[in-house]
């Protein structure tokens, strides 16, 4: 092929097409005409392999050329160029490829050999390793990461898919989360957030003190443990997973499928597939929030629904085109050599290992029996909050639980409900109960006993009258833990009906003596345990030294902030 004409194509897309905030139709085609005409060639090969089937893949094998890089550095801009380019937009004066209605086409750059083996179709739902990165940083703008989540679930409730959130937005924590799974049980992981080019002039203030990094590195925005800006490789990211990469990998953040610094640096993307992972989706370009979610929505409902990897791309880029998403071409996939096609089996295969999860929300009851809190689709805001609420849950805890104050509608309930949801998502084996209100010593006992009733030497422990209350729920989540691998993540929610009238309006705040029993009885049991149930309490006030000796994180619920009020209203318009 002419190697001085594809120099050319390359220098033109790098002034004319990387450089762009807003695209023009007619020159689009006319870049997509002249990649065509290129990749046609004299011979008209192109042309010749259209009409063979309705949809066709064309892999742009740069397998070879990449490893030539060390042997003829003249091929090395050749390499990388032929990834560089929009092949998405391939026009045969008729139409776009990917748009046409009579075939479909869909670019894949093929960039490494391997031959190890990757695990078959699974017969059982899709499972999706889901993490937003929201740093609290000025300098760089929110995005709304809820509503992609939401929109996920939304298209995928009739093929529903395992969603398991890394909530930290932190690749430290990521990697955590990933050792605590099996090898090869997740199909999907998805990071959603900003992606950058690196370049000290344009982005050095963004680096933590006394790191360094070269120019022209692709990088993602992600947080450091305490919500703070980091900078994140592909060798971070190559850290966190050691090895044990999901099948999919969709870097939904901008440039993270670009080849940057005039197509002489590997993408994101394309350095991901040379570490270790299989498939993985970027952008080429800025893209637009909204485009970002309109992708992600069809592609999960098509892998959830048995679709192979590239048929849920090209309906994702069909939907992008649908809903005239502008920047439609900007979706890059690069893989290696191994099978991956299915992830999944559909709905109703035989046998198919089902979903074993229940909102929370219906536990969730006021005093009309009405559900009083945001659904999984309707959660906005409260990041620092469920970040650091989520730590005092996890199992490696020296915590016991959390308890969430705040003046009412504020949200208290609602992100308990938020916990119940993340907790169960990762740890499917926990159980849940919901308690709201006054407590009572036989309301308590009597709900356990209700809850677990199927294990007879469970109701015998509490139930047990010559052993005290806090013995009592000792033996229980002993039990419940060791004997039946059932973990309670029991939730005390109004627990301000605990506190009287006159004790609120002289601002003692002190419970009833019966709560105070009650509560310091769970807290001691789930102490000395040491196990893995935890508890949750929401309460509209907050006194310390009017608790009961206790190891609960204590998180106190400020007025929302602006960006989260925002993207409220946002999703009010954009759904109604």
């Amino acid at each position: 092929m002419d190697k001085l004409e594809l120099a050319a194509l390359i220098d033109l897309c790098e002034q004319n097409y990387y450089t762009q905030q807003i695209d023009r139709l007619p020159y689009l085609t006319q870049l997509g005409q002249q990649l065509y005409q290129w990749l046609d060639g004299k011979e008209g090969w192109l042309r010749r392999a259209m009409p063979d089937a309705d949809e066709q893949t064309i892999y742009l094998d740069l397998i070879q050329t990449s490893e030539a890089q060390g042997l003829n550095a003249d091929t090395e801009r050749v390499a990388l160029g032929l990834a560089h380019l929009p092949w998405e937009l391939l026009h045969d004066g008729n139409g776009f490829l990917s748009q046409r209605q009579d075939i479909s086409v869909l670019p894949v750059r093929s960039v490494q050999q391997r031959q190890t083996q990757v695990i078959g179709v699974q017969n059982r739902p899709l499972r999706l390793l889901f993490m937003a990165t929201s740093p609290e940083d000025p300098r760089v703008p929110p995005l709304g990461f809820e509503r992609e989540e939401a929109n996920i679930l939304q298209a995928t409730k009739n093929q529903p898919l395992a969603l398991i959130v890394e909530e930290s937005g932190s690749v430290a924590e990521l990697g955590n989360l990933v050792k605590s799974y099996p090898e090869d049980y997740f199909d999907v992981f998805h990071l959603t957030g900003h992606g950058i080019i690196y370049t000290k002039k344009d982005y050095g203030f963004l680096l933590s003190k006394g790191a360094k990094l070269p120019d022209n590195t692709p990088c993602f925005i992600t947080e450091d443990e305490v919500g703070n800006i980091q900078l994140t490789t592909v060798n971070d990211l190559a850290r966190a997973f050691r090895g044990r990469w999901p099948r999919v990998t969709f870097l939904s953040g901008c440039h993270t499928g670009q080849v940057p610094n005039k197509g002489t640096v590997p993408s994101m993307a394309q350095a991901l597939v040379k570490a270790g992972a299989g498939i993985v989706l970027g952008w080429a370009r800025p893209v637009y929030d909204s485009t970002g979610i309109v992708a992600a929505q069809a592609l999960y409902q098509a892998l959830a629904t048995g679709a192979t990897v590239e048929t849920a791309v090209k309906v994702a880029q069909k939907e992008m085109i649908d809903q005239e998403c502008t920047d439609w071409h900007l979706l890059r996939v690069y893989r290696d050599t191994r099978e991956i096609a299915e992830l999944v089996t559909p709905l109703r295969t035989p046998k198919r290992e089902k979903l074993k999860f229940t909102v929370p929300e219906q536990e969730f009851l006021d005093e009309q029996n009405q559900v009083k809190v945001a659904s999984r689709l309707e959660f906005v805001g409260r990041r620092r909050p469920l970040q650091q609420c989520l730590k005092a849950l996890r199992e490696t805890s020296d915590q016991i639980g959390v308890f969430i104050a705040g003046m009412g509608g504020l949200g208290k309930s609602t992100l308990a409900a938020r916990l119940c949801t993340r907790v169960e998502a990762q740890r499917n084996n926990f159980a849940r109960l919901v308690l709201i209100g006054p407590l009572d010593k036989s309301g308590l006992l009597n709900k356990l006993s209700s809850k677990f009733e199927r294990f007879a030497d469970v109701l015998a422990l509490l139930n047990e009258p010559k052993v005290t209350l806090k013995g009592r729920l000792q033996n229980f989540f002993a039990a419940i833990e060791q004997e039946h691998n059932q973990p309670l993540l029991l939730v005390l929610d109004d627990f301000e009906q605990n506190i009287p009238t006159a004790n609120i309006e002289d601002g003692s705040l002190r419970m009833t003596a019966q709560a105070y029993e009650i509560l310091a009885a769970i807290c001691a049991a789930l102490a000395e345990n040491g196990g893995e149930s935890r508890l949750i309490v929401t309460c509209r006030y907050l006194k310390k030294d009017t608790l009961p000796p206790h190891r609960l994180h204590l998180e106190s619920l400020a007025v929302m902030s602006s960006s989260d009020i925002d993207k409220i209203c946002f999703s009010l318009l954009f759904f109604r």
